[in-house]
């Protein structure tokens, strides 16, 4: 037992002091220890690494550091490690979704919108052209100046509506957006989800798989896009 003990010891001690490094490194950015969670990636001696700005990936002695995609080729298909992590990101915020429902839901996909991005509001103009594909859509927040913006503060009010969804529609028609009597912070959570994704700009859709496309794409292209990846 006591060399059990001491086995577990030093593996902890080994982990404690590979997990030192990564955060050294990361403290050089700027960030706080408090910002970051470290976890096992895929990749043999590689770290995942979840902060404020979105995930990092870093060598476990902390001296390389990469963001973005990184795809396992060894299957038939390409596949982003970074989409699983998405989809945990994505679940926890997920109840607070504005939700269009399509009538024969076949999909499902999340997109962070600003009611002030001209992209935005065409992806809202053509609503009912994805509900007709089957694309249900589920509407998170991302004011693209800050959730400390006046647009944030806006989009705090509406999430904080009673009815949100009419609140969201009379948003996106230009109307004047009234004060919620009280604000929950809804859309800084949301707002903070996004960065982490690595979302900077307007529409941001996440499709079912976890994965992240930027820009708007019409229903027609997009129902392609899930047909293709649920067909492989």
């Amino acid at each position: 037992m006591k060399k059990l003990g001491l086995a577990l010891a030093l593996i902890s001690t080994s982990v404690l002091a590979s997990n030192a490094d990564i955060t050294k490194t990361l403290n050089k950015l700027g960030y706080d220890n408090k910002e970051l969670k470290i976890t096992n990636s895929p990749i043999k001696g590689l770290k995942s690494v979840s902060t404020p700005d979105g995930i990092f990936y870093v060598t476990e002695d902390g001296k390389y550091l990469t963001q973005g995609s990184i795809y396992n080729v060894q299957g038939d298909n390409l596949e982003n490690i970074a989409n699983s992590n998405n989809l945990k990101l994505m679940q926890t915020i997920a109840k607070d979704a504005i939700v269009y429902k399509a009538p024969n839901e076949r999909y499902v996909i999340s997109v962070f919108t600003d009611y002030t991005c001209h992209y935005c509001k065409l992806l809202h103009e053509n609503i009912d052209k994805y509900l007709e594909a089957g694309i249900s859509v589920h509407y998170f927040a991302f004011p693209r100046a800050g959730d400390k913006s006046d647009v944030g503060k806006n989009m705090q009010s509406i999430w904080s509506m009673k009815d949100r969804k009419a609140a969201f529609e009379n948003a996106y028609k230009g109307n004047k957006i009234s004060p919620a009597s009280s604000m929950i912070p809804y859309v800084t959570q949301q707002f903070n989800v996004g960065k982490r994704l690595g979302i900077s700009g307007t529409p941001a859709i996440i499709l079912p798989n976890g994965e992240l496309v930027s820009g708007y794409v019409p229903a027609d292209k997009l129902l392609e896009v899930l047909d293709k990846k649920t067909s492989k």
